[in-house]
């Protein structure tokens, strides 16, 4: 894609966050070099890797700040969407199998602008992509229901064969009480990315936890919740259409 190529419409936006992030460049304080190294490899790999994808890097662009990073198509076709879908989780199982970092992410689609020479980013489904990120409790990437309705909308029927099955996502929702906010945990059926062949991913993310439980301070309850959460979504028999006559 031409950096001076403006969206201004329709498109797919898969919005991702890394888990802990922040509390990394705490840690690495005075030596942030070592934890720049490796986001620059992520960098790489979303920018150069992911965009090198035969018939498909040429159909999105991607923009990254901090510990977000930011897909987006040039329109909502669903040739973008099958774009943007093998990058979204190409990135999502790079991040956590090789790079061995968390994180969350969500697929949406809806109205968004963007323009690189200006960074200029805004759109409903950017807020949409970065709701429906910022509220799982858990390590795991959901089509939003914006794009699930797109792809119905397109007759694009065979979602859970594409690595996403319907499951009930634990989110975390914000409620206020006598004038406090407090943050109430529920669930939401969303579709959710998955592979039958999930042991490696799980045993990573398992491994990530006991790494994290054994560390400085150990793991606060919030964060070892959304382990558990995840490694009871791969425990969880799926029966999608297409595991269910494996």
């Amino acid at each position: 894609m031409e950096n001076e190529k403006i969206i201004n419409g329709n498109c797919w936006v898969a919005y991702f966050d890394i888990l802990g992030f922040k509390n990394e460049t705490r840690l690495n304080t005075g030596q942030l070099s070592v934890l720049a190294y490796m986001y620059q490899e992520a960098v790489e790999h979303i920018n150069g890797g992911l965009k090198s994808i035969p018939n498909f890097g040429s159909l999105y662009d991607c923009f990254w700040f901090s510990d977000s990073f930011l897909l987006y198509s040039l329109d909502d076709s669903i040739r973008s969407y099958n774009a943007i879908r093998i990058a979204a989780t190409h990135f999502f199982d790079y991040m956590i199998i090789t790079k061995k970092w968390v994180l969350r992410g969500a697929l949406t689609a809806g109205d968004f602008y963007a323009s690189r020479n200006s960074n200029i980013y805004l759109g409903e489904a950017l807020i949409d992509a970065h709701n429906f990120t910022e509220k799982q409790d858990w390590i795991g990437l959901v089509l939003t229901p914006s794009a699930y309705a797109k792809l119905v909308a397109s007759a694009f029927t065979w979602v859970d064969g594409c690595g996403f099955r319907e499951y009930d996502v634990p989110i975390k929702q914000r409620t206020c009480d006598n004038g406090l906010e407090q943050i109430a945990l529920n669930c939401e059926k969303l579709w959710a990315y998955h592979y039958r062949t999930n042991d490696h991913r799980r045993d990573t993310i398992m491994d990530l936890m006991r790494s994290a439980c054994n560390g400085k301070g150990g793991l606060a309850i919030e964060h070892r919740r959304k382990y558990e959460n995840t490694l009871r979504f791969y425990e969880t028999p799926c029966q999608c259409s297409v595991c269910s006559v494996a």
